[in-house]
């Protein structure tokens, strides 16, 4: 084993240590996980095993999460009820997991970390919603998070970080609070699983949303069209930002198609799958959308931000990017300069409490267009 493995595996070891506590066998776990086995045992309070793939490390963190968190849980026939107030109880599967399965038992972990809050009544008015509390029903026989203002995903349909803990606990998309975006025009460029053009829609926006990925593409509207109200200020589109022509993106393999596509950079590791994908370059995206003035353009498209110049900025009145720096060729301050020199006034922060790497690489830039008397 190299010394990069060891090091990666001493990470995974790190994060796992603050929800040991429901488990009997904390050492041979830990040394399972730092020696690089290709599967997890863990042994809970009860004497029920439960074995993971070393692919599913995550899934096996959220599940001992959840246990940590839990006010009370009952294990049974290898289900889990698991209750963090005495009141609301959700079960699940402890084998055999299904894509929605292990979604929500990400949900549920992170959500309860970064203080949200799950109910499953549905008669409770959302007046006395806490703004971090979530409703879980069924629709069609499928599991359905709803947030404090009504809007809806299908949790077999999203990826929990990013639709989720990102947009509606953390509410990092947030830019101001007293502004008012009733009929303002959004760009989303990466709009994912639809998380972002339906957070800026239910404010009042009409967001145009691109979307390259086939798989997080389909996931949009599955979850634009459970928010029919909302859907009629979203045009979605699935094509890529940056330049014209047909662009070769490398995807995740994973089902439900993973993070980090791009037509820059592999952010796979050798393991992703060529796409081809449809490409605009902003101008010629306007142009064909016939969008005349943008009052944001988000971003968060894997390097595609380096394809902006000061003319197709003229008509941008605040930008919201999302950058993550992979090449030599592409530097923060090259970005910082396009957008100052274009007229905004720029704010560089972070957001992401695990990200450990320099500003430099990657983290987030606000910009605003102010005039010089102001």
């Amino acid at each position: 084993m190299n010394v990069l493995k060891v090091r990666e595996n001493f990470g995974l070891a790190y994060f796992v240590l603050p929800y040991l506590s429901p488990i009997k066998n904390k050492i041979s776990l830990l040394l399972s996980i730092i020696l690089g086995s290709s599967k997890y045992r863990i042994i809970l309070k009860d004497n029920t095993v439960v074995t993971f793939d070393s692919s599913k490390f995550v899934i096996m963190r959220s599940l001992l999460g959840i246990l940590t968190f839990a006010a009370n849980y009952n294990i049974s026939k290898k289900e889990i009820s698991v209750s963090f107030d005495l009141k609301e109880y959700f079960t699940l599967p402890l084998e055999n997991l299904s894509y929605e399965d292990e979604n929500f038992l990400e949900v549920l972990f992170f959500g309860t970390k970064y203080g949200a809050d799950f109910v499953v009544d549905d008669k409770i008015p959302k007046k006395n919603y806490r703004d971090k509390t979530f409703l879980i029903t069924k629709f069609d026989g499928k599991k359905i998070i709803e947030t404090s203002t009504g809007i809806r995903f299908y949790i077999d349909s999203m990826h929990v970080g990013n639709t989720i803990i990102e947009t509606f606990v953390k509410n990092i998309h947030l830019i101001n609070s007293n502004y008012d975006w009733s009929n303002k025009v959004v760009v989303d460029v990466g709009a994912e699983c639809g998380d972002t053009p339906l957070y800026f829609a239910d404010k009042g926006a009409k967001v145009y949303a691109f979307e390259p990925v086939k798989t997080h593409y389909e996931a949009m509207m599955r979850n634009i069209e459970l928010n029919p109200d909302l859907s009629k200020r979203i045009i979605p589109i699935n094509a890529a930002i940056g330049k014209d022509g047909l662009l070769k993106f490398i995807e995740s393999t994973n089902f439900g198609g993973g993070g980090g596509a791009s037509f820059l950079y592999d952010n796979q590791d050798g393991k992703g799958k060529t796409t081809e994908v449809l490409g605009y370059s902003l101008e010629s995206a306007l142009e064909k959308f016939n969008i005349q003035s943008v009052d944001l353009l988000k971003m968060d498209c894997k390097g595609c931000e380096f394809f902006l110049n000061e003319e197709v900025l003229k008509n941008v009145n605040m930008v919201k990017i999302e950058y993550s720096i992979h090449s030599n060729e592409h530097k923060m301050e090259n970005l910082l300069r396009v957008l100052e020199n274009a007229g905004f006034r720029c704010l560089v922060y972070r957001n992401n409490d695990q990200n450990r790497r320099s500003n430099r690489l990657s983290g987030n830039i606000y910009g605003i267009k102010i005039n010089k008397h102001d």
